[in-house]
């Protein structure tokens, strides 16, 4: 549980395809985060799904310190599983979004907030909160 609460201030956090619609492209990212942090996807999560300020900010590393970090960290979780439950709602504000989900994970659900960015047309996980 305590591994939980910690991934999630660490990765705190999501890239969907860019272009169309952005409620369903950030929406996807969140579905996209899930998968990768499940299927253990250092390299897309790391690369592809947040932006590099959120991953230098949570790895306390620059540049390409802070990529290996961040895929270290992903590698190294053992026995975490999380669900995306539902979406409960997408805000968008320009370049900037706002989804709250439910993730279930062993022992329970927890409701999370989700920040994303527009990074080069696709949406990444910039930061999160309960």
């Amino acid at each position: 549980m305590a591994r939980f609460g910690a991934l999630i201030c660490l990765l705190a956090l999501l890239a969907g395809c860019g272009g169309g619609d952005d409620k369903k492209d950030a929406e996807q990212t969140v579905r996209d985060f899930v998968t990768a942090v499940n299927e253990r996807d250092a390299d897309t999560y790391c690369d592809e799904l947040i932006t590099k300020e959120f991953r230098e900010k949570s790895t306390f590393a620059k540049g390409d310190e802070a990529t290996d970090s961040c895929k270290r960290q992903l590698k190294s979780i053992k026995g975490l599983h999380i669900e995306l439950a539902r979406i409960v709602s997408t805000k968008i504000d320009g370049d900037k979004a706002t989804v709250v989900a439910v993730l279930r994970r062993p022992g329970g659900q927890v409701r999370q907030r989700l920040q994303l960015e527009k990074d080069g047309g696709d949406w990444k996980l910039s930061g999160g909160g309960p």
